[in-house]
């Protein structure tokens, strides 16, 4: 998966070239993604089937996966890469469901592992975190953050911030 990952790199760099991060968020789902359309076509995953699941495909050496990664390649920048996937995979978006798909047995194991030792997942506030503090700092607890006032600003700043980097990304992706 390191060749896919690279080719993947080299594909999207004009679109992505401004931040890194976005072009290793968007090869890593790409990589995924084509991942699974190549282990569905050669008949080595098939949803549903726990006797064939993602992470045991293989598709090293196996030809029919290696004409569509070829295919896929051979076109470049020559196309919208929405356009050239959908041709490749038969999938024009970004998909994050093929990454779940290929973890899913981990988060079951994990999921029963944790049912089984009785393990509680996330935390719950009881009061005294920090509680003496929060009190010599004279900062009144309200609704878990600290001070109504700065609360609406904070909500208000990440909304801000999460909106214009959809946007960003969004337009980053956009086709030529």
């Amino acid at each position: 998966m390191c060749y896919l990952r690279a080719s993947i790199l080299s594909a999207y760099e004009g679109y992505l070239s401004d931040n890194v991060n976005e072009l290793y968020f968007v090869s890593t789902i790409l990589q995924f993604q084509i991942h699974r359309a190549l282990c569905e076509r050669t008949g080595q995953y098939i949803p549903g089937d726990p006797t064939r699941p993602l992470h045991k495909c293989d598709i090293y050496r196996n030809q029919e996966a290696g004409r569509i990664l070829s295919r896929l390649m051979e076109r470049g920048s020559s196309a919208p890469w929405s356009q050239v996937l959908q041709e490749s995979i038969g999938e024009a978006r970004l998909n994050g469901d093929a990454l779940r798909d290929y973890f899913r047995p981990l988060e079951d194991w994990l999921r029963s592992e944790n049912l089984r030792t009785g393990e509680y997942l996330g935390w719950s506030y009881d009061g005294d975190y920090c509680k003496f503090s929060i009190e010599t700092a004279g900062l009144q607890v309200y609704g878990g953050f600290y001070n109504a006032a700065n609360r609406h600003f904070d909500v208000t700043s990440f909304i801000t911030i999460l909106v214009t980097s959809i946007v960003a990304t969004v337009s980053g992706l956009r086709l030529r």
